[in-house]
């Protein structure tokens, strides 16, 4: 695989990748505990802007999207949104940051911060 691709099972393996920035991690592991995605990648702001991408951000992140991936190749995931009628398109491995789901994963304890640790938190393009 690649080591931008991590398997979710507690806040540890969200918490280990580079990318994103704490916000968006936190709101990975929200997304997770909601029990809606299995996937969710982070894309940076280069790449959502292409013209053979067509991929929708999750509310309150700029740069995580939630759908299913497959391996495509060595140097691409194939990404598609099923509720968005399988929009998407394939993502450079060496670009993006996917989270999947571990099997029977029913939420994610996270950290408690306070509001002062997400006031500096800023986007990662």
């Amino acid at each position: 695989m690649t080591d931008r691709y991590y398997v979710v099972t507690s806040w540890e393996d969200i918490a280990a990748a580079a990318a994103p920035n704490d916000r968006d991690k936190q709101r990975v592991a929200t997304i997770f505990s909601e029990k809606a995605f299995n996937c969710v990648v982070w894309l940076p702001e280069w790449l959502l802007d292409a013209d053979d991408k067509d991929i929708e951000t999750v509310e309150a992140s700029d740069h995580l999207a939630v759908g299913g991936a497959t391996d495509y190749s060595e140097k691409a995931w194939e990404f598609a949104q099923p509720h968005r009628d399988g929009a998407g398109g394939y993502l450079p491995k060496s670009s993006v940051t996917l989270f999947e789901r571990g099997d029977g994963v029913e939420s994610i304890e996270t950290p408690q911060r306070g509001l002062t640790s997400f006031e500096g938190a800023q986007s990662d393009d």
